[in-house]
């Protein structure tokens, strides 16, 4: 009797310092540790139920098996090498490039001639006559004055390209998602549509009958043919 009376006074004794705001943080934690486990104890419960309870109900309403997503993805690919190299849009935006290229070249091959011939020309123009040396001289000067004016053109040129690129470049990705959502959503015919390229697309292998780049590139250039004919 006496034990089953200390038990009661140990019961009260641990309720009391949870509700007494004053006790120790010792008691507070027992009390917080408690009541968290039974909460989650609860909650587990819960979960439990509802999951089996769901499936039962799914199974019930349906009577059938949940179909795999993946058997309903169809894949389709586009080499971007090739689009790179066919589409128009992309051969007009190579071609200024490798024009700015070309200036660029040819500036620096003159600037590396013109420091050779001058340099050689302070090693020897004092065994020349003082009329070669005029001729020397001067013809190092206008060349000089011409790599100048060279110079000048490729800044502007490399300036002017750089606006244009940049808006070009930006209106052809924008174009090629565009038409290949446009396509997609015609034919109806991918989930997914993987860009394959050789330097640095992660597929290593991929039916060749899945390739619909022909088709891209030859409706990117009739739609590119159509812009430019509209004068925009």
């Amino acid at each position: 009797m006496e034990d089953n009376l200390n038990i009661q006074n140990e019961e009260l004794n641990e309720n009391s310092c949870c509700s007494n705001n004053s006790e120790n943080k010792k008691c507070n934690c027992k009390c917080s540790q408690t009541a968290l486990n039974i909460v989650l104890s609860v909650a587990v419960i819960v979960l439990f139920i509802l999951h089996f309870s769901g499936s039962g109900s799914q199974s019930g309403q349906s009577g059938k098996t949940a179909v795999n997503p993946t058997e309903s993805i169809t894949v389709g690919f586009v080499d971007t090498d090739s689009l790179i190299d066919q589409y128009e849009y992309a051969i007009e935006l190579n071609s200024k490039m490798k024009r700015y290229a070309n200036m660029e070249a040819n500036y620096k091959a003159q600037a590396t001639k013109l420091q050779e011939d001058y340099n050689n020309y302070l090693k020897t123009g004092a065994n020349m006559t003082l009329t070669d040396q005029k001729k020397n001289e001067e013809s190092l000067k206008k060349r000089a004055s011409d790599l100048e004016y060279l110079e000048s053109q490729l800044v502007a040129e490399q300036q002017k390209l750089e606006s244009v690129i940049n808006v070009d470049q930006k209106k052809m990705i924008e174009a090629v998602y565009a038409f290949i959502r446009d396509y997609n959503a015609k034919n109806q015919n991918f989930t997914i549509i993987l860009k394959k390229s050789f330097s640095e697309s992660p597929v290593l292998y991929i039916d060749s009958s899945l390739n619909i780049t022909r088709e891209i590139i030859d409706g990117l250039n009739e739609e590119y043919r159509e812009y430019k004919k509209s004068g925009k």
